[in-house]
């Protein structure tokens, strides 16, 4: 199945190949409270207004008729600041010829425009309500950067935020990640424990770093035990050119090979993405999926492409498609009936 997407944004989307992210100054306590009032809110639309309001749509491909049907849309909220207040997912409803809310993300900032919230909700078609899902709350160092990022799951049943992990970052003088450690909470004691750790090396000792290594927490030892290893390259602009990925492997007493991650740059513009898978038996790299990247004449991200190897047939086969406009495509409509574009229910 292939999918294509109209955007009127233009920004691009990168595939984060998942790592980073925290450490902190001062601790929290297991389960401190946090302020809700985010979740709370009314209707985004009522709050932010239509005008500040970026629409994007996603249409699937009906094999059946060979067109593309209309699948959902993306609406992000804007403040005047430029700030990015939330986004909300909605599905089309080709029968009642209307979208409905499906989930939303909603952030809060702080005075320095840093990212202090971000919620995560779905819809309630039964009750009609927006449910939360997931908390992220990230505290930040004297310097400006990220200490702490608290994660936390709702639970509907007792109406609270339960904690779930801490990512805690610690940066060296020159003000780079040194290590990362990953807390899990334990609710039967309410206290925090230790789950993994990301060491950096830098070999020019500045700039993006050259090696991550990760470690996992043994609770019977009580000690940090070698799990998983990062090691980067870069081209002369700091674009990152390859990521691989090993694997600790304690009986044979060596790393071994997992994933690679190759890419591809014209300039600052990335235009490929090979993921790579390793065999153990033939000691060989072997393509897996890919992603192409094709730019405007003003340098905006215009089309995305998907592939996955046949090994079989040896070549790439195209297996999703996004394309990207500031032209809103039409929307199918029924004049008969009333409300069928715009929910605001937000």
């Amino acid at each position: 199945m292939i999918k294509e997407k109209i955007k009127r944004r233009s920004a691009l989307l990168y595939l984060i190949a998942g790592w980073f992210l925290l450490l902190p100054a001062a601790g929290l306590m297991a389960q401190e409270d946090i302020e809700e009032q985010l979740y709370r809110r009314d209707s985004l639309i009522e709050r932010i207004g239509k005008e500040n309001v970026d629409t994007s749509y996603t249409y699937e491909w009906n094999q059946d008729s060979s067109r593309w049907d209309l699948f959902g849309r993306d609406l992000e909220f804007y403040r005047a600041n430029q700030n990015l207040v939330a986004v909300l997912e909605q599905k089309w409803y080709p029968q009642k010829f209307t979208f409905q809310n499906h989930k939303r993300t909603i952030k809060s900032y702080d005075e320095s425009g840093n990212v202090v919230e971000s919620l995560r909700q779905s819809w309630d078609t039964t009750r009609h309500e927006w449910v939360n899902l997931r908390l992220k709350t990230i505290t930040y160092d004297q310097q400006g950067n990220k200490s702490e990022v608290l994660h936390q799951q709702w639970r509907r049943a007792v109406g609270r935020w339960i904690s779930t992990t801490r990512y805690l970052i610690e940066y060296n003088r020159q003000g780079e990640k040194s290590n990362i450690v990953i807390r899990s909470y334990q609710p039967e004691t309410d206290s925090w424990s230790n789950y993994q750790r990301y060491l950096f090396r830098y070999d020019e000792g500045f700039g993006p770093p050259d090696e991550a290594l990760v470690q996992h927490w043994n609770k019977r030892q009580k000690e940090w035990q070698k799990q998983g290893l990062y090691s980067m390259s870069y081209n002369m602009r700091g674009k990152k050119t390859v990521e691989s990925r090993a694997t600790w492997n304690e009986s044979l007493s060596e790393w071994i090979n997992g994933l690679r991650y190759e890419f591809s740059y014209k300039k600052d513009l990335k235009t490929d993405q090979i993921l790579k898978r390793w065999d153990y038996g033939t000691k060989r790299w072997y393509n897996a999926t890919r992603k192409r990247f094709k730019y405007n004449d003003k340098d905006e991200l215009k089309e995305e492409l998907t592939y996955r190897w046949n090994s079989e047939m040896d070549q790439w086969e195209l297996k999703n498609r996004l394309l990207y406009s500031q032209k809103k495509p039409e929307i199918p409509t029924r004049k008969d009936e009333k409300g069928g574009q715009t929910s605001d229910s937000s």
